[in-house]
């Protein structure tokens, strides 16, 4: 075979070959892009009565176990009725943080537990907390050491009247390891206060019910 049929040969595999790690390359790139991260925002119930304590969480979930990405900073903005809920707002330490707010409490944006990221909760308006939290480990520890799905925060909440109040988060910036943009989306959540004559009232139509449906089973059996 001449060197010239040779060569037209090499350069045909060279470029399919070229031709293929650049549609594998494209492939991967838009798999990353696809696979966005996910905030839960999670209630610790669905139901409170007026004066109740409960808790709000805020997860994050879908990033890379032990490698990238991994999350390094995250400023986010909770919405919430005021007229429905209240959050104390006292921050006894003066640390820039609010008593009723934890922020990063499993200690995820600080995998070496030296306690130095700067961070942040505070009410920016009657219904609307920010939350905001910078890791200053390196990107390897980060990487290496970081879940793939943890707590952001966890809020204390207190009901104060019947109705219902959302809890909506916007994404003010999510940063990977390297301080780059990570993609999410957003399950928001809510909590309905019921006022106890009413969950009475329901829970007596509850037990008329089931008193109800045993008296016909009763009936039925000895019909039988």
């Amino acid at each position: 075979m001449s060197t010239s049929r040779l060569l037209s040969i090499a350069h045909v595999l060279k470029s399919v070959l070229a031709s293929l790690l650049l549609t594998f390359g494209i492939a991967v790139f838009c798999g990353m892009q696809a696979q966005a991260a996910v905030i839960t925002v999670l209630p610790s119930t669905s139901t409170v009565l007026p004066g109740q304590l409960f808790t709000v969480d805020i997860s994050i979930s879908g990033l890379a176990p032990g490698g990238a990405p991994s999350l390094s900073t995250f400023d986010l903005n909770l919405s919430f009725d005021p007229g429905a809920v209240a959050i104390d707002a006292t921050d006894a330490d003066g640390n820039g943080v609010i008593d009723s707010v934890a922020l990063d409490p499993g200690g995820q944006l600080d995998v070496l537990g030296l306690g130095l990221n700067p961070m942040s909760a505070e009410l920016l308006a009657p219904g609307e907390l920010n939350l905001f939290d910078l890791s200053l480990d390196i990107p390897a520890d980060l990487d290496a050491h970081q879940d793939n799905s943890f707590l952001l925060a966890s809020l204390s909440f207190t009901a104060l009247s019947s109705g219902f109040s959302y809890f909506s988060v916007v994404v003010n910036s999510l940063g990977n390891s390297l301080g780059n943009p990570i993609a999410a989306t957003v399950n928001n959540g809510g909590v309905t206060i019921v006022a106890e004559p009413a969950l009475l009232q329901s829970l007596f139509i509850g037990g008329l019910m089931w008193i109800g449906m045993a008296g016909l089973r009763k009936r039925g059996a000895q019909v039988v």
